[in-house]
């Protein structure tokens, strides 16, 4: 498991490169105001995605996990279904540009945006058989070379004095040629080219069966995205730009959490059906998110304000007092990420449909009654309350579903140790920079020693073992 770790660790860094580090370089260099209007249209561009995305990407990799030698009928189903969800998404998207700005360039913005939004969602969908069958290092490979294109073509535009709109269109455009990377790996693979299925029983069987799948992801994703769209409304597009810059590094943090729950979602996939393997696999699964998140959360203390600086620039030091609070949702979806797993693979989506439908709404009104009151804050905040609760449901429901928390006694102590942190985070922004590097560096390095048991200590690199005693 390591090693497949790995190479999902590495698919998912240059994955999110796109996500990240690339944004980062034109938050830099366009300062938040430009920065801004680019990131507003791909908000919107990364919701009505999920309209073509429809929770594939989750239902068919439990589906292709539990029943490999189907793989290929399994994609074929659901790619015809992708390909016709293409008309409506596109649809909206254009009702969408009917009712944004117009002085900015939106609704071209929008169109390029969309463009790169569903040729992500098709690259990432031909990929799925590759990770469901362990091939690891293939799909990290079809990642690799995909996002590095688009990375280096983003930030050559961006670098030689063009905008938004150009960078947008040469992000499409370079989008849609990669698509022809993971069409390859999935021939080689299986045997045969991707082949969309469009008879009208197996169509209304993928869009029926995926329809949880799809309310999830979509909500899922405004819980996450609301923020931005009620910034823009109530703060501007420079307030926009810091927000996002913030999210990228909330991103960034989230990395290693993404490689684990891909390989653990193949492996829980096979062992679905053994409550006792499902559940011992789910508590070292959340020991391990819960040791990396808490690491993140001390780093973002220690060096966030320094990070900001380097990575953005002199014009967004504001973020740098929004930092803990990003910090605190990192380890936060980091602690809900293996509950929302184990609900899938148990066929229990119906309680993360419901529970994300009630956070959505909660997320509404707290952003609508704490931004125009605290700004910039107020959206962190309500962030982090509607996590708390969506994944505080998560918990309830996987205790009845395996009668517990997935919680060992290293897990326990993590958690305390995030919450006495959480009492000082008021404190933070007044108390001298040293104090807050100490406090950071100091809960990251206990992350590592009460995190790793002696025997994974063992299978780290020789120079990590000798903290192995202390994990006893």
């Amino acid at each position: 498991m390591f090693r497949d770790s790995v190479f999902s660790l590495i698919t998912t860094v240059v994955r999110l490169a796109t996500g990240v580090v690339l944004f980062v370089v034109l938050a830099h260099v366009w300062g938040p105001e430009r920065f801004g209007v680019f990131m507003y249209p791909f908000t919107i561009a990364g919701i009505l995605v999920k309209l073509v995305d429809y929770g594939f990407l989750l239902q068919v990799a439990r589906d292709v996990g539990r029943r490999t030698s189907d793989a290929h009928a399994t994609m074929s189903r659901a790619l015809g279904a992708k390909l016709l969800l293409i008309v409506p998404a596109v649809a909206v998207a254009w009702g969408a540009t009917l009712v944004m700005p117009g002085a900015k360039g939106y609704g071209l913005l929008l169109a390029f945006m969309m463009v790169d939004a569903i040729g992500t969602s098709f690259v990432q969908f031909l990929c799925i058989p590759l990770r469901a069958l362990g091939c690891f290092d293939r799909e990290a490979r079809v990642a690799s070379i995909s996002n590095g294109v688009v990375f280096i073509a983003v930030v050559a535009t961006a670098l030689t004095g063009h905008g938004p709109l150009m960078a947008a269109a040469v992000m499409a455009g370079t989008r849609a040629l990669c698509m022809f990377l993971p069409w390859n790996a999935y021939r080689r693979l299986l045997g045969t080219a991707p082949q969309p299925l469009f008879e009208r029983q197996s169509l209304r069987t993928s869009l029926w069966v995926g329809l949880p799948f799809c309310v999830h992801a979509t909500v899922a994703t405004l819980i996450l995205q609301m923020e931005t769209l009620m910034v823009q409304r109530y703060l501007g597009a420079g307030s926009v730009g810091l927000y996002q810059a913030g999210m990228r590094i909330l991103l960034g943090a989230v990395l290693v959490g993404d490689a684990l729950n891909g390989v653990y979602l193949s492996t829980m996939a096979r062992a679905c059906h053994d409550s006792a393997e499902l559940a011992r696999l789910g508590q070292r699964m959340t020991r391990q998110l819960l040791m990396v998140g808490l690491f993140a959360f001390g780093g973002i203390l220690a060096a966030g304000p320094l990070a900001v600086r380097l990575l953005f620039g002199g014009k967004y030091d504001a973020l740098a007092a929004l930092l803990p609070l990003f910090g605190l949702l990192t380890f936060i979806r980091y602690a809900g990420v293996s509950y929302g797993t184990i609900l899938t693979l148990s066929d229990r989506q119906a309680v993360r449909v419901a529970a994300v439908c009630v956070v959505m709404v909660l997320g509404v009104l707290l952003n609508a009654l704490l931004i125009p009151r605290f700004g910039l804050i107020g959206a962190v905040y309500a962030s982090i309350l509607g996590h708390v609760v969506l994944y505080g449901v998560y918990a309830v429901a996987i205790r009845k579903e395996v009668g517990g928390f997935l919680l060992d006694r290293r897990a326990g102590v993590r958690l305390c140790l995030a919450c006495a942190i959480v009492l000082f985070l008021p404190l933070l922004p007044s108390v001298d920079p040293s104090v807050r590097i100490a406090l950071g560096a100091t809960l990251a390095l206990a992350s590592l020693v009460v995190g790793p048991t002696a025997a994974e200590w063992g299978r780290l690199p020789r120079p990590l073992r000798p903290l192995a005693p202390i994990a006893r």
